[in-house]
Parts: structure tokens; sequence; C-alpha cells
């Protein structure tokens, strides 16, 4: 049985990889929440590997409030590399596989769009040289360089768009689909909108980036896979979400016809004036044929991924 130490235990990804890895039976699962493990801790993760000697070290603990990190860059550069320096050389002491997740923000979206004018759909692998426009890609992809040059043994997994049912720690519990299904509902029951504007307010949803979307449980699920089938040939870089590009505009609309409300309640608004304070790229879609193909799963598009979200939650 392989034991796997787990930091950020508190994490909608995180959570359900846990969930994953105990049903499978093979792995000895030792999880820890952001009180019990600090990763920017070199003495306390040294005293935790002597203890557990794990065989798989899953980073979850990531500071990822993309509007926050440039209010508290040095705590976000310990978090997402310095900790990355750490585990890296202790990973590697322990000979243990490092599993990092990084983002789709470390791509610029430039060369997409150019590709995308010149009429070919084409979305970012993980040959594509990443270039991030803001702090938080930045951050990230400094971590997986990290990883990269020092680790013997490791994954960097990006993901994009993550919702789950435990929701995001730092958005207090809440995801995308959670803010679309409650604003619906809110402005449904809201005898005043209805009153003063004799009909339901819409509900305004970016429609101008392109992008993908990662329901947990799909994810979990091939991570579990990618652990199982751990060997040297397949260590590296790779993307992993749900099949399929969208726009938050468009997953909003599948949202509101899931959940039975009018496609029309969701208003398209351009990302210029919704976000004030950080720069965002326009198309940063996520090619998934490496991990599909190395791994032999078939991960689910974002439509099905959506809908046995909700029924999950039901």
């Amino acid at each position: 049985m392989k034991t796997v130490m787990i930091s950020g235990a508190d994490g909608q990804l995180v959570t359900d990889i846990q969930k994953t890895l105990q049903k499978e039976g093979s792995f000895h699962v030792v999880a820890y929440n952001r009180s019990r493990l600090d990763v920017t801790d070199k003495l306390h993760l040294e005293t935790e590997f002597r203890k557990i000697n794990p065989d798989f070290f899953i980073q979850g603990a990531s500071y990822h409030v993309v509007e926050e990190i440039n209010k508290n860059p040095k705590h976000a550069s310990d978090v997402n590399i310095a900790s990355l320096h750490y585990l890296s050389d202790l990973c590697n002491e322990y000979d243990c596989t490092l599993i990092n997740f990084s983002t789709n923000y470390v791509f610029s979206g430039k060369s997409t769009l150019i590709r995308h004018l010149q009429g070919e759909l084409q979305h970012y692998n993980e040959t594509d040289i990443p270039q991030p426009v803001n702090l938080y890609g930045i951050l990230k992809y400094a971590g997986e360089q990290v990883v990269s040059t020092n680790c013997n043994k490791y994954y960097n997994i990006r993901v994009s768009g993550l919702f789950g049912k435990t929701g995001s720690r730092a958005k207090n519990g809440m995801n995308f689909p959670y803010i679309i299904k409650k604003n619906l509902e809110l402005n449904n029951k809201d005898a005043r909108v209805r009153l003063f504007h004799n009909h339901l307010e819409p509900v305004e949803v970016v429609a101008d980036q392109s992008i993908n979307v990662g329901y947990t449980v799909d994810l979990a699920n091939v991570i579990a896979e990618m652990m199982k089938q751990e060997r040297k040939d397949k260590y590296g870089a790779y993307h992993l979400v749900n099949k399929g590009t969208c726009t938050w505009f468009e997953v909003a609309q599948e949202i509101a016809d899931i959940l039975g409300y009018e496609k029309d309640r969701i208003k398209p608004i351009e990302t210029e004036g919704f976000y004030t304070n950080l720069k965002r790229p326009k198309d940063t879609s996520l090619s998934i044929r490496k991990v599909e193909r190395k791994f032999g799963v078939d991960v689910p598009t974002w439509k099905d991924a959506l809908r046995r979200f909700f029924e999950e939650i039901a």
C-alpha cells in the first residue's frame, strides 16, 4: 500500500482526491489542513516527512485568490514558490513523488487568439512556452520551474475553473456554479425585483474569456489513475480539465438550463470594466490530449460534468 501525504486538505479538489484514493483501497492517506501543516515551515515539513515516509506528496496548499495576491506578494511567493523548494528536496530524500498544481494563467492567451484569427482552433499544450500576464501566473509558473528543475519524480498539473461539492475555501465554500445558482435563485425569489422592474434581473457574466472548467470528481479520478500508473517515463507537466472549451457566459447559461431557468436570464458582459485591478488573459484553453494518451483515460465533457455536479449536490 502506498502512503500519500496531502497538504491543504480542506480544498475542493484535494477533498475529492482524498475520497477517491480512500475508495481505491491501495493508498493510505494522511491529510493535513492548513492549520496542521504549514508548507512554508521547512522544519515542520521535515518532521512530518520523517514521521510518515510518504510515497506521494500532494501539494494542495496554494495561495490562489487571484485578486488578493498583489496585496500580499510575500506570502503568496512563500506558499507558491518557497514551499516547493522544500518539498522538492524532501521528496528527493524520501524517494517520493511530488504532485504540484498549477494553472492555465501561466499562459498569456495571445498565441491562441492569433491562431483563432487565422482560422485555427488550437488549445495550449504542455510544450507551449508560458508567458503569464499577472502576478498569480508568474508565481505559479515559477513554482512549476522549481519542481521540474529540482524534483526527481513529479507531476506538474495545470487545472482551470475548478468546481466541486466542497466549494472553494478561499471563496467561503462557493465556486462559480454555486454563485450562479445562488444569483438565479435570489433574483427569482426577490419580489421587489418583479414589482419595480416587472421582470427578473439578469445575471451578468463575462463572455469574452475562453477557458476550461474542471469538475473535481473527474479530475480526482484521473489523478488517482496517474498515481497508479506512476513510472519514470510518465513524469512531467500535464493539463487536466474537463473536455471542451467554453466561456463563463456559456457555463452560466448551461447552469440556468440545468436548473430550469430561461437562458436569457444570463447577460453577457466584457471583461473590461468587470475586473478592475488585475490583467486576465482572454484565451487560456488547454489541450488534454497528453494526459488522455499517456494514461488511457477519457475525461468527460464540461457539460456532462456540470449536470453530474448538480445531481451530486441535489
